[in-house]
């Protein structure tokens, strides 16, 4: 799950009051109706992209909504492809949004699949408008596990791990590198949201069935001043697992934890990923996704994507191509007779299965809709730069 980061420009606003409006002029008995409408395939489909495109997680949206255009865009330079056109719909990562761009998805009988969306609390919020009108959704970043707990079944699916590999990857990982043992202790502090709360339970309980000591702590999201929490930081306190959604909290904490003298380790979760916020030398961070730019076999993929996308990318962004990959898959096999559904749509993309991708491991689903054979990565901050270290 992700919260906010900041790295690329406010991207798509003018499609944003687009969708919104049409939430707006639009009866939701619409949405029932077009659930059950077959289309022609010969003028292309449309998938819609719940993402946050504007605001603070703008970083974030800019990354996922660029990497399904690109592949889309290459997509479609490909005579006999059937057109997918992608419908941008921009949530600020707020689930208020979120449902209200939803809803609009859901009454545009030309939508026959979407991208996002990027939030936990998104998904949750956003998952009864959109399998009431037999909409497949997936996302490349909400983690948390009762998401695919069965009640989407057939409708949510996610190409990246959920907190449940991540939580036992950092646990595992704190034991046997950084030097955490049955005795030592390891500080986890939550920031009160869900996402933070249910990750640094699982982390907790990891490490205590381990014999470690886990000083269980809780910050708010308003919170910069963490010398009372630091202070409690002892020689036997191995690490300090933080498992925040702002990356800047992440930066404050450990720059306090060097700043008094302490020698433990800050690591931090896929929420505090932010090369610009969260440098702190030394520190670790646990992450859904590999960073292609550092995979040998998606070279000349990234450099295509730079050349149409000029600046940064992060891992935040890559999953979102594979999932316009398997919609792309999925429409295929769907527009077979020339005509497509919601339905056979979501039911095509449940089978889709890609021996390789540009996370470096074959992509399908598990019947729930989780990624199949899912693993965390471990970075290293070293001098500013996420070097991967697992």
């Amino acid at each position: 799950m992700i919260r906010r980061v900041s790295l690329l420009a406010l991207v798509g606003t003018v499609a944003a009051l687009a969708v919104v409006a049409s939430a707006v002029a639009r009866p939701a008995h619409v949405a029932s109706a077009q659930a059950a409408s077959a289309l022609s395939c010969k003028s292309g489909v449309s998938i819609g992209m719940l993402a946050p495109i504007t605001g603070d997680a703008a970083s974030i949206g800019g990354d996922q909504l660029h990497w399904a255009e690109f592949y889309f865009n290459q997509w479609n330079k490909v005579k006999g492809h059937v057109k997918i056109h992608l419908v941008q719909g921009d949530t600020q990562l707020d689930p208020s949004k979120a449902s209200t761009v939803a809803q609009s998805f859901a009454s545009n009988g030309k939508i026959v699949g979407v991208i996002g969306p990027a939030g936990s609390d998104e998904v949750q919020a956003v998952a009864p408008i959109l399998r009431k009108a037999g909409l497949a959704f997936a996302s490349g970043s909400a983690t948390r596990v009762s998401l695919t707990n069965g009640a989407w079944k057939g409708y949510f699916f996610r190409d990246v791990p959920n907190d449940g590999v991540q939580g036992p990857t950092a646990a595992n990982y704190m034991f046997t590198n950084l030097g955490v043992k049955s005795g030592t202790s390891v500080m986890v502090v939550d920031d009160q949201e869900s996402y933070s709360t249910g990750l640094a339970d699982i982390v907790g309980q990891n490490l205590t069935g381990k014999g470690v000591h886990v000083d269980r702590e809780s910050i708010s999201q308003k919170d910069t001043d963490f010398s009372s929490l630091v202070a409690k930081v002892t020689s036997a306190t191995k690490v300090v697992y933080l498992p925040f959604q702002l990356a800047s909290q992440a930066q404050l904490f450990a720059q306090q934890l060097q700043a008094q003298g302490k020698t433990a380790v800050a690591f931090g979760s896929d929420g505090t990923f932010d090369s610009s916020k969260f440098t702190v030398n030394g520190s670790y961070i646990s992450f859904f996704a590999p960073d292609v730019t550092t995979l040998p076999a998606d070279a000349k993929v990234v450099a295509s994507f730079h050349k149409a996308f000029p600046g940064a990318t992060s891992p935040f962004g890559a999953p979102n191509y594979v999932l316009a990959q398997m919609y792309s898959n999925a429409v295929t096999t769907a527009c077979k007779d020339g005509k497509i559904t919601r339905a056979e749509l979501r039911k095509d993309f449940a089978k889709v299965s890609l021996k390789s991708s540009i996370l470096g491991t074959p992509i399908r689903f598990t019947a729930n809709g989780d990624l199949a054979a899912a693993k965390f990565h471990i970075f290293k901050i070293v001098n500013g730069k996420y070097q991967t270290v697992q």
